[in-house]
């Protein structure tokens, strides 16, 4: 019989979850000592995205012990990033994504897929209101739709480009009708002008930027390595649906390098991504080093948390 580990313990006990949300709910107050209404919509807005996460791994067993360690790992690292506290851009393209994430997956081996793909693509197009880089993911997501859930067809493919365009369709006739067309073409050109990547503006990026995505970074290449390690463990369609966040997880940590000015839009699409492949290493992982590692990754998480809920400590640095 093998012994369970302090991590297996934390992800297997009934309390870690409302734990979670006592202290994401505390964090979320910490920095202003009140929460404001804009946060307090976040905060909503974080709790509905941890149920997302809940229900995707309820629908897709992507966790093989009863776990709702999916939902708190969102829940602290979000809560350990300040900018994701108001609602705004970042969280609100995290939820988007996370949606699109649990409607894409139920493509799998399904024959007509069609209006499940045309869903997950209108959240994709929705998301990429506030963060443009999500329609860099539409030719990825075709990928996985045709290698991982084996469900691409010449329908679906004309279903996810319909889906992804329909938002902006009505975008602009939105605008159109408001006679406010100038809106709708600066929009698009948000699309298509980005930066060039340079080193300058990855060494302009504050320390707490750095510190965080160094973090969060590092929590996922583990959780990605100890993965392919043993992902002979789990069933096919739970193999495909991870390999999906593992390549989003990769996609995602590349963009943060190419395009650093997009830092907190990217950092919060990389939390929702990465959330799921931390939850299964802590969940899944075993021997004394895999707890030496959730160990550190607990003081890891505080520090990137107390560096950004407490900025006295990041100019004391």
């Amino acid at each position: 019989m093998v012994k369970n580990r302090l991590q297996n313990k934390v992800a297997g006990s009934e309390l870690t979850f409302p734990v979670c949300i006592i202290t994401a709910v505390a964090m979320w107050w910490w920095p202003q000592q009140a929460v404001s209404a804009r946060e307090f919509v976040g905060l909503l807005l974080c709790l509905l995205t941890a149920f997302v996460l809940m229900e995707t791994n309820t629908r897709q067993h992507i966790i093989r012990i009863r776990t709702r360690m999916m939902s708190c790992v969102w829940l602290i690292l979000s809560a350990s990033l300040s900018f994701m506290h108001p609602l705004g851009e970042p969280l609100v393209a995290a939820t988007f994504l996370c949606i699109s994430y649990m409607l894409l997956f139920r493509c799998y081996g399904k024959r007509r897929p069609q209006l499940t793909v045309f869903h997950a693509f209108v959240m994709l197009g929705l998301g990429s209101f506030c963060a443009p880089a999500m329609l860099l993911m539409v030719v990825p997501y075709f990928l996985y739709i045709a290698i991982f859930l084996r469900s691409l067809t010449h329908k679906a493919f004309w279903a996810g480009i319909l889906g992804v365009a329909v938002p902006y369709w009505c975008y602009g006739v939105w605008c159109f009708t408001l006679g406010d067309i100038e809106d709708f073409t600066t929009r698009m050109a948000c699309i298509v002008n980005h930066e060039m990547p340079s080193l300058e503006a990855i060494t302009s990026l504050p320390l707490v930027s750095k510190v965080s995505a160094g973090v969060v970074a590092l929590l996922g290449i583990v959780s990605i390595l100890h993965y392919l390690n043993t992902n002979y463990d789990d069933k096919i369609r739970v193999r495909m649906i991870l390999y999906i966040y593992v390549s989003q997880t990769l996609l995602l940590l590349a963009l943060l390098a190419l395009q650093p000015a997009l830092y907190q839009t990217t950092m919060a699409l990389l939390v929702a991504s990465a959330s799921p492949l931390i939850a299964h290493y802590i969940s899944l992982s075993k021997g004394i080093v895999n707890t030496i590692v959730f160990v550190v990754f607990l003081l890891l998480t505080a520090g990137m948390a107390a560096l950004n809920l407490w900025p006295a400590l990041a100019t004391l640095l």
